[in-house]
């Protein structure tokens, strides 16, 4: 396993304005020996609703196929005490259930979530770590939040998406590392070579 095969999933931005974004910046140029694949959640899934007593759906099957061939998966979501977006639940809705044969059983998951305030008066769990645990992921936790993500985040010229907060920056891709690590021991590999786990 030369690079680690992470797959971000993210609401689109009508849902979750940052999401997106976060990880978008975290994909470039992202940490040593990891590769960082962005997708949101299709429209078509959150229109087709929790249908999730129907035998399948094209879209979701290929989502389904898409986290089983990835070694670990990052979500981001806001930073709340409610229920996450629906789109987001509903996506997590097609790749948790049923649990038999869910392409995230045993899968590294990190949940990284994103908050306008200066600091989160966050609850242990969030309601996506639940749906995650029913799944029986595996959480590489604690979860990371992004205060202030406005500013945290910043748009460059051609488009790309880079961190105006170094700290964020340090933690995020901290917890990608630790990810990606999991990953390589859930193969039964080494840890990568520039591995540090003392870094924070």
């Amino acid at each position: 396993m030369e690079n680690v095969l992470l797959l971000g999933l993210s609401a689109p931005t009508e849902d979750d304005p940052y999401g997106d974004r976060l990880l978008r910046a975290l994909s470039a140029p992202g940490a040593s020996g990891t590769r960082l694949v962005v997708s949101t959640a299709p429209s078509v899934l959150a229109r087709a609703g929790s249908e999730i007593i129907a035998p399948s759906h094209p879209v979701a099957d290929a989502l389904r196929q898409m986290a089983s061939l990835a070694d670990g998966i990052v979500l981001t979501t806001p930073e709340t005490d409610g229920a996450p977006p629906h789109s987001l639940r509903t996506l997590l809705n097609w790749l948790t259930w049923p649990v038999e044969g869910s392409p995230l059983a045993g899968k590294p998951v990190a949940v990284l979530t994103t908050t306008e305030d200066a600091v989160a008066e966050q609850k242990p769990y969030s309601e996506v770590e639940r749906m995650l645990f029913t799944a029986g992921a595996t959480i590489i936790g604690p979860r990371t939040i992004v205060p202030r993500v406005a500013r945290a985040l910043r748009e460059e010229p051609e488009g790309q998406v880079s961190f105006g907060d170094p700290g964020a920056a340090v933690r995020l891709l901290f917890h990608i590392h630790r990810t990606a690590a999991a990953a390589r021991e859930n193969a039964g590999l080494p840890p990568a070579e520039d591995f540090r786990p003392w870094l924070l």
